[in-house]
């Protein structure tokens, strides 16, 4: 029983010192990505710290690691963990619920990949589909220089959506 509570106060005192060195960058380019792929940064900043963590961790240590409000942790692991990217774990003389990062990062991005970028990509071709009928209805209330320059612009777009559109099934290839 001693050996397991030196064991959960070790955990607990690495969770939460400051951040430093690679642990710190670290957790800086997780939140980054997470941003850039439409999620809040401390989504990213969570995976990154539960990623390098050598136990599972409690969510208070969390907030004292990242200075984040409990708020804000809680919603990020909860959507870490609907998400997949997180699994909840129990540590045994401790009766609080404790977060482990998937360390299979392929199955990670995968399952990131699945479920925003997929998702993403058929709504903006929906989106796409609803500005050119819009600019239909709208032609007449256009003057020709308008209205050619938008179908322009769209025709564009359209072309683009079309090349990532090829590229999914490669990218999920790849992704296997």
């Amino acid at each position: 029983m001693a050996k397991q509570k030196t064991q959960n106060n070790q955990v607990s005192q690495q969770a939460s010192e400051p951040l430093d060195g690679v642990r710190l960058e670290l957790v800086e380019v997780a939140g980054q990505a997470a941003h850039v792929l439409g999620f809040p940064r401390s989504v990213g900043e969570i995976y990154g710290l539960l990623y390098l963590a050598p136990n599972p961790v409690s969510a208070p240590d969390i907030c004292d690691a990242l200075s984040a409000s409990k708020g804000s942790v809680s919603q990020g692991v909860r959507q870490l963990v609907a998400l997949g990217f997180v699994n909840t774990a129990r540590v045994h003389g401790n009766r609080r619920i404790h977060y482990e990062a998937v360390l299979e990062v392929g199955a990670v991005l995968r399952q990131g990949y699945e479920q925003t970028i997929q998702k993403r990509t058929i709504v903006a071709e929906e989106k796409m589909k609803g500005l050119h009928q819009s600019l239909m209805v709208q032609k007449s209330q256009l003057g020709p220089d308008d209205y050619l320059l938008i179908k322009d612009r769209l025709q564009g777009l359209t072309k683009v959506q079309k090349r990532i559109k090829k590229l999914m099934p490669l990218i999920t290839a790849l992704l296997k």
